[in-house]
């Protein structure tokens, strides 16, 4: 999406809650990622594994999603915590080409770092390589950024891309297994005015929606879903009967 569509776009284009029409802009592919064995040992492979949304390749950026700006310093300082300060060090997390930076010290450090330890430094320290990537990708804005919501368009809403998803991606079928599951879960001992807003909330959705929701549970009201047992939660239903 050009930045200045992302201006005046029908709704906010970085609305986590939203998903960008394939129509107006098709997906584009930028590589494939191959998968080739499985892990052999859990917990040096899985449990020690780092993924973070800060490791960008040169030039690839950040988009203004507020939930991925977060997440760029949030998930490095959960990485820390979790597994340690140099948990990069690690051979899952470890890079397969050579690092350099100006990161060093820490617990369990075992990669040697040379001086100097500072930039910029006049003494061969690590610096970007703009003449061969060109310069870090990134954005502006020309406007102020709050901690408030995003601000409304036309299609900002809550209901329009699910009802969209209901009535034009899923067939039939699709529909009718969407239906018998918020059935079931409906048939669990759920009160009156809890079902009310649930049927009220499917209709927002789609309204053809909610009414065979509603039609669903009200043909099995002295039923319970068969799945009930293995979907309860003891800890869940203790609190609720203590409440």
């Amino acid at each position: 999406m050009p930045f200045d569509d992302a201006k005046t776009y029908r709704f906010n284009p970085f609305d986590l809650t939203k998903v960008w029409p394939h129509g107006d802009y098709p997906l584009i592919e930028v590589g494939r990622m191959t998968l080739d064995r499985n892990p052999t040992d859990h917990h040096t492979e899985i449990e020690q594994a780092a993924f973070e949304p800060n490791n960008l390749v040169p030039g690839i950026g950040p988009s203004p999603d507020r939930m991925l700006l977060g997440r760029l310093f949030a998930y490095a300082d959960a990485h820390r915590y979790r597994i340690g300060a140099n948990y990069k060090q690690l051979p899952v997390n470890a890079s397969t080409s050579p690092v350099h930076s100006y990161s060093k010290d820490g617990a369990m450090r075992y990669t040697k770092v040379s001086d100097p330890v500072y930039a910029p430094n006049s003494k061969g320290g690590p610096r970007a390589d703009t003449e061969r990537y060109g310069s870090p990708a990134g954005w502006h804005t020309d406007g102020e950024i709050t901690r408030t919501a995003y601000t409304q368009r036309a299609d900002d809403d809550d209901w329009g891309q699910p009802g969209t998803m209901v009535r034009e991606v899923l067939d039939d079928e699709a529909r009718e297994r969407l239906v018998q599951n918020i059935v079931g879960h409906l048939l669990n001992a759920v009160s009156e005015p809890v079902l009310r807003r649930a049927f009220e909330y499917w209709r927002n959705v789609d309204k053809d929606l909610g009414d065979a929701i509603e039609s669903g549970v009200r043909a099995k009201q002295d039923e319970k879903d068969p799945k009930a047992e293995q979907q309860s939660n003891p800890a869940r239903t203790s609190m609720q009967r203590k409440a």
